[in-house]
């Protein structure tokens, strides 16, 4: 049980390009950093329920970034392409499967704010250019370290897309029956049984299209019904800005 719990409480999840999970590992070990989620990594036993793309630490901008965008829209486009970068060149499914994900939030975040827009709320946050920033967080990448029984990296268990909703971390692969190294398969088995945060999925490869592929995002909606009802009635949606103070002032309010 012991083992267990400390396996369970020291898990990250990287994502992004990371050839080197291992030294990633090692340094998450030793950071002084103390946030849930960085740019590198999520510390999954510190990780809020839901990480959507206008949380904290995937990519914070600073106020004196801020003076290159004139909308909201301009930020976003801003995030897409800061996701996009963490999307390896050649990996074309994943691109794709990005591509089609957050067109689907933009389009989708027009529908919530007809559907909701009899609620009460703050004109400023109730338009589709801010709904969209409620939208979870697509995780390129995501790879998730394990070790043995004395503590020592062994390897990481990769896939190609992550979110995380409800407290639980989706992992994706795109398969379409490609062979699975037996490595690879064992490492992903080990990680089932040291934890039961993870729900993982095989899907198609998403297909080249200018802006979605209909069928790859029909089959995530069917795995994560959440992801297309990503309002939240009780939060305002925040964009990618967090000016130094704003939680002593959100303390004050509350």
């Amino acid at each position: 049980t012991v083992g267990f719990m400390s396996a369970e409480k020291s898990l990250i999840l990287i994502y992004g390009i990371c050839e080197t999970p291992n030294i990633l590992w090692d340094a998450s070990k030793v950071s002084t950093d103390t946030r849930a989620v960085n740019r590198q990594y999520i510390r999954l036993s510190q990780a809020p329920t839901d990480i959507r793309i206008g949380d904290r630490g995937w990519l914070d901008l600073m106020p004196d970034q801020l003076l290159q965008f004139e909308t909201n829209e301009d930020i976003f486009i801003f995030a897409k392409e800061a996701l996009l970068s963490k999307a390896h060149p050649f990996s074309k499914p994943l691109r794709n499967a990005l591509i089609s994900y957050l067109t689907f939030v933009e389009h989708r975040s027009i529908e919530l704010q007809k559907i909701k827009k009899n609620t009460p709320s703050d004109a400023l946050f109730c338009s589709p250019e801010q709904i969209c920033f409620s939208a979870f967080l697509p995780l390129p990448h995501p790879k998730i370290p394990l070790t043995d029984e004395a503590g020592k990296f062994i390897g990481a268990a990769s896939f190609d897309l992550g979110f995380h909703i409800g407290g639980k971390t989706h992992l994706i692969s795109f398969s379409d029956g490609q062979f699975l190294r037996k490595s690879e398969r064992e490492l992903r088995q080990k990680l089932l049984k040291e934890s039961d945060r993870f729900i993982l999925t095989e899907l198609s490869k998403p297909n080249d299209t200018i802006n979605m592929d209909e069928n790859f995002l029909s089959g995530l909606l069917s795995i994560i019904p959440k992801i297309a009802d990503f309002r939240d009635e009780h939060d305002l949606p925040h964009g990618l800005y967090y000016p130094a103070g704003l939680n002593k002032l959100n303390e004050i309010l509350e």
